[in-house]
């Protein structure tokens, strides 16, 4: 069943404020969401910052949060990956 959990991942459309003063999400809808991050739009480091906090909002573990379109701009298409039981 190699690649059978593709289809329990969620996405969601991310809107960034980078260079914020605080950091927070807020969920527009189920699948939408703006979230505002300290790290400039540097290098990855918004992106990472948007993981980060995301997995943090949902309880999951940060390799369960990617971007998967949109990382060099402020709309960003984020992979969200279920928790499975025993591991990887």
């Amino acid at each position: 069943m190699e690649g059978f959990w593709f289809i329990f991942m969620k996405k969601v459309i991310v809107a960034v404020v980078p260079k914020s003063t605080q950091q927070k999400v807020e969920w527009i809808s189920s699948s939408e969401a703006k979230v505002w991050v300290h790290a400039a739009p540097e290098k990855g480091k918004a992106n990472a910052e948007v993981c980060e906090l995301l997995a943090k909002e949902l309880g999951l573990k940060k390799r369960q949060v990617n971007i998967s379109a949109g990382e060099s701009s402020k709309k960003k298409i984020v992979a969200i990956s279920p928790p499975f039981e025993g591991g990887d």
